[in-house]
């Protein structure tokens, strides 16, 4: 599924034949961390506790890396979006400024109206 584990340590062991794992995952800036600590008094019941840790450690990495891919398509959706929406506010800029231009000519075409109307009127 795309996954990245990219560190696992084995951290530490005590007299009871507990260890403990830490298994860290992420991608794109974004990171989990998952510690298990497993132990038993035999070592078949330890191989199998080591392997379930990590097997869980693998899972934690996983859910991680989906939660940072998840992270960084929901930021490149709010990068287009915001795009979008900039080229819409550019569109309306050059709408809004036609139409100032088309006024202003109105204007500057019924002002000419005028001063012929008052002429005539005068005459």
């Amino acid at each position: 599924n795309g996954s990245l584990l990219y560190d696992a340590v084995y951290t530490s062991a005590d007299a009871n034949g507990v260890a403990t794992v830490t298994a860290v995952a992420g991608t794109k800036g974004f990171s989990g961390t998952t510690s298990i600590t497993v132990g038993s008094g035999d070592s078949n019941a330890a191989t199998n506790a080591a392997a379930d840790a990590a097997a869980e450690a693998t899972d934690a990495a996983n859910a991680a890396t989906d939660a940072a891919n998840a992270a960084a398509e929901a930021a490149d959706a709010a990068t287009a979006a915001a795009q979008d929406a900039a080229d819409a506010v550019a569109a309306l800029s050059e709408q809004f400024s036609a139409l100032v231009a088309s006024i202003k000519a109105q204007i500057t075409s019924l002002t000419a109206l005028i001063v012929k109307i008052q002429k005539k009127m005068k005459a």
